[in-house]
């Protein structure tokens, strides 16, 4: 296989740490361009068309910011999948886990979490690569750290959170920009809760809901009522916090919403041209909680067999 892959700067130069590149809002078609003209002129068009069906598919989602919760079952994305059905449309949420780069010290520290992740038990051998080999730009690395029953519910794709300043992830932003308020880091750190809950295994909330340093009464009890829940029908927002009994400023509503931050969209163009692509939530500048300004193409790569 030959991959084809670029990404786009939206609104302002944007470091894209787990993508490892900043490139300029043209690169995406110039890089194209590039390769396109060693290859055929059936290759190129197809490439092409295959970048307008890309931009269309992503106009139309953008109705999905309106929506209050996202899953699987929401009839913008079933709506597009149905309508772009001789493709084999697919979505896939890439962002709702546990990303480990993002843990808070406070995380790391907990034994509910580090036992339900790592193999280790403490995640400390995960702590010492991670220290030696700097912010991952995919989960495969943390394989051989991570329990099989937990990989699933790691995710490589994320925005920091602004609470999350005592974390790996911050830290490395932080030093790179030289830059220490949260609102200068815009968009890259903001408010957007960490993970969908409705489109997880909802098991994989208990250890999270009780972590000891969040206080919570009767936690596994709360737990075991939103994961019930969870198992029969999505949430709303609000839903949360009535069913955990805490406040909508308690610190684990900042871990647990019900919108998708990063998209992963996959399609057929041809039988031997296959496009994925990364599209992520831009989160509204001082809007209130999940509320999204718009869903912009962040990487694309072509896979030709």
């Amino acid at each position: 296989m030959k991959y084809d892959s670029g990404a786009i700067e939206f609104n302002a130069v944007l470091l894209l740490f787990f993508i490892a590149i900043v490139i300029s809002s043209g690169a995406l078609y110039t890089a194209g361009g590039i390769t396109y003209l060693q290859t055929d002129k059936h290759d190129f068009d197809n490439k092409i068309a295959a970048d307008t069906l890309l931009d269309t598919i992503i106009n139309e989602m953008q109705a999905l910011s309106l929506s209050p919760y996202d899953d699987y079952n929401n009839t913008i994305i079933t709506g597009l999948c149905q309508k772009y059905n001789n493709y084999g449309l697919e979505f896939t949420d890439v962002s709702s886990g546990y990303h480990l780069d993002f843990l808070s010290d406070e995380d790391m520290a907990d034994n509910n979490i580090t036992q339900y992740l790592f193999r280790d038990n403490t995640g400390s051998g995960f702590t010492a690569w991670r220290n030696t080999n700097g912010l991952s730009v995919s989960k495969a690395p943390w394989r051989e750290f991570i329990k099989d029953e937990a990989w699933t519910s790691c995710v490589s794709y994320g925005w920091v959170h602004k609470d999350n300043t005592e974390s790996f992830a911050y830290r490395s932003i932080s030093k790179s920009f030289a830059v220490t308020a949260p609102d200068k880091l815009f968009p890259l750190v903001n408010a957007f809760p960490r993970m969908n809950i409705n489109m997880i295994n909802p098991d994989m909330l208990r250890p999270l809901i009780m972590r000891s340093s969040f206080k919570i009464e009767k936690p596994k009890e709360k737990a075991d009522d939103l994961i019930s829940r969870l198992r029969n029908d999505p949430v709303l927002y609000a839903d949360i916090s009535s069913i955990l009994k805490i406040p909508a400023s308690h610190p684990l509503m900042g871990y647990l919403g019900t919108k998708t931050a990063f998209w992963k969209l996959r399609f057929v163009m041809r039988p031997s041209l296959t496009v994925e692509a990364v599209v992520a939530a831009i989160p509204l500048k001082n809007g209130s909680v999940q509320e999204i300004e718009a869903y912009r193409l962040i990487d694309r790569s072509f896979i030709d067999d």
